[in-house]
């Protein structure tokens, strides 16, 4: 189930992988991918073994109960996966399903109240209708067991990894072409943040999960004992941070950066002399993962999913003190040994994520689903387990 490609966010690049590296490592099975837009309809049709087909029309609740199961049974599929978090109720055939952060549990506040009845209401059935789950991370499965009070015992984490992009360049001469195209200066800290939120359709929203504000409030605590400048990337951060009450005084050395190109981002992360994350609730840190393929040292945040993604390889802080997030940048800043130990850390800990890896563990579950399940799709241990 493809819906999740249309967003603008970084989970079109998490489905793009799963679906990849499954096409790589399970060349034996064939594949239907079911799309809700063109979007990137045909990105996969060059793959003799994928039938791609489009499911227009309708909201997403009819796409995913009744358009999908009904195409699914016309193709004859043994087991749908949605990577994102709901399936078909009624099926012809055994559901699987990705996990990500409970944030209707855990932030209520910050989603629409529908949203969050909507989500309270179905999550717990898609749950047990599901016979396998593929969260994004072990933080994430440890919230869902919390929140939902379920043991989700067929489980595989299907962490996501990076594009093949990110990685450290040796290329001095595109890197200072890229710095000067955007204006960077010679020594900069930098935050790559969004302020706004798919999940959210009211418009101009702001959403504070990444918390970008913590990044600022900490640099104009050091700002004047290091030589650095914040960079700050991501849309609508300028609104986002006068919403706050922030003046634009506040910006001195700042540099806020609306839009970079993802083919040009590895260069933003090479150029930094130190990445900060301080996200208070983030089930598996896309950004913190570029970093470290990128080998930056980088300071995070000890909540949400940054100590499950950084592991030992990044120095911790806490995203509601400043103060905390302030000493652990100077003390990268200021230790040129640490901040080189930090850098190596970041690549050796960044090997451990990789496609082909997520993708077979996914095409293990999906596997162990299919023969563990009658002719009708029902999977009667797996549903009484989880």
């Amino acid at each position: 189930m493809m819906r999740a490609m249309d967003q603008d966010s970084g989970f079109r690049a998490v489905v793009d992988g799963y679906v990849r590296g499954m096409l790589r490592v399970g060349p034996q099975h064939q594949y239907v991918l079911f799309y809700r837009s063109d979007k990137y309809l045909g990105g996969f049709a060059d793959h003799p073994n994928v039938k791609e087909v489009l499911l227009t029309g309708h909201n997403k609740l009819w796409w995913d109960q009744v358009s999908v199961p009904w195409q699914a049974r016309r193709e004859k599929v043994d087991v749908l996966f949605n990577p994102k978090f709901s399936v078909p109720l009624i099926s012809h055939c055994p559901v699987t399903m990705g996990l990500q952060e409970p944030v209707w549990y855990a932030w209520p506040q910050h989603y629409p109240w529908f949203n969050t009845f909507y989500m309270k209401l179905l999550l717990p059935l898609y749950v047990r209708k599901a016979a396998y789950f593929f969260p994004n991370s072990q933080f994430i499965l440890d919230e869902n067991r919390k929140f939902l009070k379920r043991p989700f015992a067929n489980t595989k984490i299907a962490y996501s990894a990076t594009h093949e992009q990110f990685q450290p360049i040796d290329d001095r001469a595109a890197l200072e072409d890229f710095r000067a195209r955007l204006h960077l200066p010679q020594h900069y800290i930098l935050n790559v943040t969004r302020v706004t939120h798919p999940g959210l359709d009211h418009a101009n929203s702001f959403h504070g999960g990444k918390n970008p504000e913590t990044a600022l409030r900490a640099f104009m605590q050091i700002r004047d004992r290091v030589p650095h400048h914040l960079v700050i990337a991501g849309r609508q951060v300028h609104e986002y941070l006068m919403h706050l009450g922030f003046k634009n005084s506040d910006l001195e050395r700042v540099r806020l950066i609306e839009w970079v190109p993802f083919e040009d981002l590895a260069k933003l992360y090479n150029l930094a002399d130190l990445f900060v994350i301080p996200s208070f609730y983030e089930g598996c840190p896309n950004t913190l993962m570029q970093a470290m393929a990128c080998g930056r040292p980088i300071v995070a945040s000890k909540t949400g999913g940054c100590p499950d993604i950084g592991g030992e390889a990044v120095l911790f802080a806490d995203p509601h003190d400043p103060a905390d997030f302030a000493r652990q940048m100077l003390r990268a800043l200021e230790d040129e040994s640490l901040r080189h130990d930090l850098a190596a850390r970041s690549l050796k800990r960044s090997a451990h994520f990789d496609w082909d890896r997520t993708a077979r563990l996914i095409l293990e579950g999906l596997e162990q689903t299919v023969h563990g399940c009658g002719s009708h799709g029902h999977c009667h241990q797996s549903l009484h387990q989880s």
